[in-house]
């Protein structure tokens, strides 16, 4: 009985290289694995530093085996994203084309709040990178110690204790 495989982190789709072993022979065969499917295109040409609503991001249906590496598959990531560059409208959307908004820049006074089982604790800092809802932000405490924690949807900075 003949034994396919993938090799490891290959593609499981478009041009691909499949393993055949059979009674201790091993070939290798070249085929090609069309996929279809919904994925993010532009809905409109997009400038540098633009910040994406959900009008500007269209879903369309099509080969996802030809669509360059990263192509959003769903509209999540791209909305409340800022475009890296110039998008042409209609072009599919990838991750390295776009970046999350930043709710904390580096240099901005931001409240943390430590929260512990049953307490918590306010304090203001200085955040010392950007970043995004949900991201990992350092911040400089009055004291000078340097604190890490996680952007909350309101702007906070949260450090489960």
């Amino acid at each position: 009985m003949p034994e396919i495989t993938l090799p490891a982190n290959a593609r499981p789709w478009g041009n691909i290289s499949l393993s055949v072993r059979c009674d201790g022979v091993r070939r290798f065969i070249q085929t090609q694995v069309q996929v279809s499917g919904h994925y993010a295109v532009a809905a409109r040409q997009l400038a540098a530093g633009e910040k994406m609503t959900l009008q500007d991001i269209k879903m369309k249906q099509g080969r996802l085996d030809t669509l360059p590496p990263g192509a959003l598959l769903e509209p999540n990531f791209a909305q409340g994203a800022v475009s890296l560059r110039q998008i042409n409208a209609g072009q599919p959307l990838t991750r390295n084309m776009l970046r999350r908004l930043w709710i904390i820049k580096a240099g901005q006074d931001v409240q943390v709040l430590a929260l512990g089982e049953g307490f918590n604790v306010n304090s203001n800092g200085k955040a010392m990178n950007n970043a995004a809802i949900q991201d990992n932000v350092r911040v400089r405490m009055a004291s000078g110690q340097i604190v890490s924690g996680t952007v909350a949807d309101d702007g906070t900075v949260h450090i489960l204790l």
